[in-house]
């Protein structure tokens, strides 16, 4: 059997604008970033330096980069770029209203993964949708029954603050998929196992703990030879604080 090509990311190049173009590209950007409630609640920021616009938000204190947003180099489009492996490549193009759009889209992890919360708090203007447990693996919304995604049970039913649910964003980058694995009897230890997307080589990439300690909420990524069980998760959450 021929080995299959393998595919590089493509990288963008950037395309010289004025200083009036470059205020204009920033308030269109800016402007579309208000209109999404995912990005509004996470306080997404648009900051520019050189010919890039980098969409940021605040993590304990420290600015952490969501994605980049590029004018293009004979075209009038701009890029939205993902960052991966230190570099950043192309994900999609368009206007900076059609791009910010594809930014909020995303649920497998390319960005944040949490499209879901989105569009559900596009859909009821911004409501906080009640969300009920059926299994204790498997949420819906009350008033429809229909499924909720994992993150939408993460933020919506036990109150985990938006950028604890984006981690371990090292597992969603690598678009792998979560499913809840167990938590505590009061609901401050969450344990979510991170499988690859391939059905022919299924695998586990890790673990995402979630601990509410000391009134804040924390979450970060547990490699599977490390931590498969609550206990074993907290115990790594304390050799890292």
């Amino acid at each position: 059997m021929p080995k299959k090509k393998t595919i590089v990311p493509e990288k963008v190049k950037s395309r010289s604008i004025t200083s009036v173009q470059r205020n204009a590209a920033l308030r269109r950007i800016q402007d579309s970033v208000a209109l999404s409630p995912l990005l509004t609640q996470l306080e997404v920021g648009v900051v520019q330096r050189g010919s890039h616009f980098y969409l940021e938000y605040d993590y304990a204190g420290v600015p952490l980069p969501v994605a980049r947003i590029t004018p293009m180099k004979g075209s009038p489009a701009f890029a939205l770029e993902s960052e991966a492996a230190d570099a950043w490549v192309l994900y999609g193009q368009g206007t900076p209203s059609r791009i910010v759009k594809l930014l909020c889209n995303d649920t497998l992890g390319t960005f944040h993964a949490l499209g879901s919360i989105d569009q559900t708090l596009r859909n009821a203007h911004g409501k906080i949708p009640e969300i009920v447990q059926t299994t204790p693996r498997t949420f819906v919304y009350k008033d429809t029954r229909l499924p909720c995604s994992l993150q939408e049970a993460l933020h919506f039913y036990y109150g985990i603050p938006l950028v604890v649910v984006m981690e371990p964003r090292a597992f969603y980058s690598q678009h792998a998929e979560p499913s809840l694995l167990e938590t505590s009897d009061d609901n401050c230890q969450i344990l979510v196992r991170f499988c690859s997307r391939n059905p022919a080589r299924p695998q586990i990439v890790g673990h995402g703990y979630y601990r509410y300690l000391d009134g804040d909420w924390y979450g970060i990524g547990v490699p599977p030879e490390i931590a498969n069980t609550l206990d074993e998760a907290e115990a790594y959450l304390m050799l890292s604080l």
